[in-house]
């Protein structure tokens, strides 16, 4: 009997610090919640945000966690904000959905640039941390990514045919998003249609809007392959769009040193990357969707080219006193971009 009750209280005690170190490697696990807007199967979260969480995690051994939220807890233009307020702990974006906060990343958005969006991407970010960062443009939150689109192009349905010069492009009517490709369509002539990504089907659908200004890759998410019958390409890029990914400060202050390395050593110019090659692999096979559906591909040609980059030049010049106002040499970090640009192509 006192033999059974010493192996009772051993076992007690062995049941005891398990159960106690169990918990203590529950708590280990930091779970950082990010919020999700965007719908079930989205290129930015399928093939970039769910990865890049996926090594989030392999790079801290199972002690830093990202979760989705089951649903947004904002809307796509307040997501910046949600991170300042801790509403989540990350949070993913558009910096052009609240035009005229995030200025200087602006650079990847103007024209001729660059067209893909590996090289947009990792030149982005290579130059934020040269230029920009010293701005501290971005206030209240831990910066974990800033990355690019591929270049937008210039898609007609049927009724408004091809666009072939500027001539074609004046007075048309484009649905068109958020950052500088509204002030690129306006400067050309043609009419903003400004409603959200999800509502381009029905306003090419109805007429309401001759074309779009979109990536390939945006068009198999939206189903308008049928509806987009020519597509133009400006070589060297007719405008992007920047997308962040950010964190709330005192959430990223939970992990430890150690674990912050790592989650930083997978984000910035890494993200960039793994950002740029998803969209440019999603943009070749989107094309090849859009070809199959009947879409007719045509390239701008040197004198189309010309009048662009004419009525254009304005927007970079705008940019670069935009930069100097904050105290960044806008001229030497549009140099840098575009050499970073230059460099990535080879």
């Amino acid at each position: 009997m006192f033999i059974g009750k010493i192996q009772a209280a051993a076992l007690a005690a062995t049941t005891s610090i398990c159960m106690a170190f169990g918990a203590g490697a529950a708590e280990a696990q930091t779970i950082l919640r990010m919020n999700n807007w965007l719908p079930a199967g989205h290129l930015q979260l399928v093939n970039i945000l769910l990865p890049w969480a996926e090594e989030v995690e392999k790079v801290t051994e199972g002690r830093v966690k990202i979760e989705l939220t089951d649903a947004s807890l904002g809307a796509p233009p307040r997501q910046y904000d949600l991170a300042v307020d801790g509403i989540a702990d990350v949070t993913v974006g558009v910096l052009g959905y609240t035009p005229g906060r995030f200025n200087l990343a602006g650079v990847a958005e103007l024209p001729f640039v660059g067209e893909t969006a590996e090289e947009l991407s990792v030149a982005l970010w290579r130059t934020h941390k040269e230029y920009f960062e010293a701005a501290d443009e971005y206030k209240g939150v831990v910066m974990l990514g800033i990355y690019a689109n591929g270049t937008g192009h210039i898609m007609t349905g049927e009724a408004a045919g091809p666009v072939t010069s500027l001539e074609n492009y004046v007075g048309k009517k484009f649905r068109v998003g958020g950052g500088l490709v509204q002030q690129v369509n306006t400067l050309l002539g043609g009419v903003n249609i400004a409603v959200p990504a999800g509502e381009t089907y029905e306003v090419l659908s109805q007429g309401i809007a001759d074309g779009t200004l979109l990536p390939y890759e945006a068009v198999p998410s939206f189903k308008l392959e049928s509806l987009i019958k020519y597509s133009t390409k400006v070589p060297g890029g007719l405008y992007s769009s920047v997308w962040f990914v950010a964190a709330n400060p005192d959430s990223f202050a939970k992990l430890s040193p150690e674990d912050q390395e790592k989650v930083l050593s997978v984000s910035g110019e890494h993200l960039a990357r793994l950002a740029g090659i998803a969209q440019d692999q999603a943009d070749a096979e989107s094309r090849a969707k859009m070809e199959a559906a009947g879409t007719q591909f045509l390239v701008a040609d040197d004198a189309f080219v010309a009048d662009l980059k004419e009525k254009l030049a304005s927007m970079e010049a705008s940019w670069i006193e935009t930069a100097d106002k904050t105290g960044i040499d806008g001229r030497a970090a549009l140099e840098y971009f575009r050499a970073q640009v230059a460099e990535l192509k080879k």
